[in-house]
């Protein structure tokens, strides 16, 4: 088994608990979900990061046929920033995904720097709902952290967890 803990962990764009741990195996299956709060004790062999642990990032372009892409995107403002990246967002009238078109995380992180002042509007859990929830909505599926399903975890690491922002450093790593 393997724990880890964040000061946030984001389960869904509703649920957004603080000093969770989440307990996987060895496949990656969420085991058990418990606060840090109600324990008397330190959770032992526990991994404690800095930052917002999430599910996977989903990309759209990687995940469906051209002709299932427009359809399941009508009620979306969506974001293909695998070719290009904005010089100005304007904050959608719909929810938003946005897709790197990749699933490297060190892609990803190479255009995240270069995000933050195009996405100085939107708040940190805005950007993980586009990237992780929406996406997987919008395929049919759903991405958030429950018992007894199979996540790959990301830690959003340097975050402004203060103002809910980017910061020009912030990363993506796998958990």
């Amino acid at each position: 088994m393997i724990r880890v803990a964040s000061q946030l962990t984001y389960f869904s764009p509703q649920k957004i608990l603080r000093n969770t741990v989440i307990e996987r195996d060895i496949d990656n299956f969420i085991t058990q979900i418990y606060s840090l709060n109600d324990l008397n004790v330190e959770s032992a062999q526990t991994f404690f990061f800095d930052g917002i642990i999430s599910a996977e990032l989903i990309s759209i372009k990687l995940n469906s046929s051209t002709k299932n892409v427009h359809n399941s995107l009508m009620n979306y403002s969506y974001w293909d920033l695998s070719q290009h990246l904005p010089l100005e967002i304007k904050t959608p009238d719909k929810p938003l995904i946005i897709d790197f078109g990749a699933n490297s995380i060190s892609e990803i992180n190479d255009k995240l720097p270069r995000l933050t002042s195009v996405l100085i509007d939107f708040s940190i859990f805005d950007l993980i709902a586009a990237c992780v929830f929406y996406p997987a909505i919008a395929l049919g599926k759903t991405n958030n952290l429950t018992l007894n399903h199979q996540h790959k975890l990301i830690l959003w690491e340097n975050a402004d967890l203060v103002n809910n922002r980017l910061f020009s450093n912030t990363k993506l790593r796998v958990i």
